[in-house]
């Protein structure tokens, strides 16, 4: 979700109670503190790898949002004369944790329990721009003031989507299931929010011998394979997941494959993140470059597109 779809609903959460205005401190405090994880695009400006391997980590995790928020309000304290420090810290809270709540419920995940745990986690149900969540948000920001039934209808309709996005996720899911048993052995069927798309479902079958992508349709049921990628079975590819990039990638993404391209003289080790794409086109690679001896000559990170390279140091190797 972009920062000002952030804002709107740190908005919209601070008008449930109050009427929005920029005299606030607090509502002011809602809506920066619902920007302020995304502070860590910083990190951008060492680069795409060092920005990806922190992203939705430090800054969205619960104790990073109170830190974030505790500096907020401190700053905000010195701005506007009339103030309470423990209701403008507590709004700032939670606009910072609705943005994180909202970056677990869609595909990206979050690392909520940073430092004590860097894994991402997240309940792939809702789309980066959700229409639903937008219209709640701007109804409660413009339509002021409510009478009590209106603040039980609306968290009556964001409580039934909610369950909708569950219960339509775990039908498909059903769906592919049956629909690839009789050709694959499924290990595990991945099922994620379409970026852009309300009525549709990314999913990637991991099978006993590929990794099949595609989308299907809520409405119409209709799946539609992209990729089927063959899984390949290699020791260079237990020797590239033991290097820099290797062990980096590995903690990126927990869904990849690996494929191996044999040229002249070196055998280029390819790994593919499975989860987002951008016209069909998967986002993030790496590459193992290695020689005829097999000793890695060189590895390159993908970020976002296979134009964009960025060179990993692979000279230490782990285990």
């Amino acid at each position: 979700m972009d920062p000002i779809s952030h804002g709107v609903v740190g908005l919209a959460l601070y008008s449930l109670q109050h009427s929005p205005t920029i005299t606030s401190a607090a509502c002011l405090g809602a809506v920066i503190g619902s920007i302020s994880p995304d502070i860590d695009i910083i990190t951008r400006f060492k680069g795409d790898y060092v920005f990806l391997n922190h992203h939705r980590v430090e800054t969205h995790s619960i104790p990073g949002i109170a830190i974030l928020s505790g500096l907020i309000t401190i700053v905000l304290f010195f701005i506007y004369p009339s103030f309470s420090f423990f209701q403008v810290f507590l709004w700032t809270f939670l606009g910072g944790l609705s943005h994180t709540l909202l970056d677990y419920f869609n595909s990206y995940g979050v690392s909520l329990l940073y430092p004590f745990n860097r894994k991402k986690y997240s309940l792939n149900l809702l789309m980066i721009y959700d229409p639903i969540l937008m219209l709640l948000s701007l109804y409660s920001i413009f339509f002021i003031p409510r009478a009590a039934n209106q603040y039980f209808i609306m968290g009556t309709i964001m409580f039934l989507y909610l369950l909708y996005r569950f219960l339509d996720k775990s039908r498909l899911r059903k769906k592919l299931m049956v629909l690839y048993k009789n050709q694959y052995v499924i290990k595990n069927m991945n099922i994620f929010p379409s970026d852009f798309n309300l009525l549709k479902w990314d999913y990637i079958a991991d099978t006993d011998s590929h990794y099949i992508v595609g989308e299907i349709n809520s409405i119409t049921n209709r799946s539609n394979i992209i990729r089927k990628l063959k899984k390949v079975v290699s020791p260079m590819i237990d020797k590239s997941l033991k290097h820099q990039l290797g062990i980096y990638f590995k903690n990126f993404t927990p869904i990849f494959h690996v494929d191996l391209i044999k040229e002249k003289e070196k055998l280029i080790v390819k790994m593919t993140d499975l989860r987002y794409r951008i016209k069909n086109e998967f986002k993030h690679h790496a590459s193992f470059y290695y020689g005829v001896d097999e000793s890695l000559i060189k590895s390159v990170f993908h970020p976002f597109s296979e134009k964009n390279v960025i060179e990993v140091e692979c000279e230490k190797i782990s285990g």
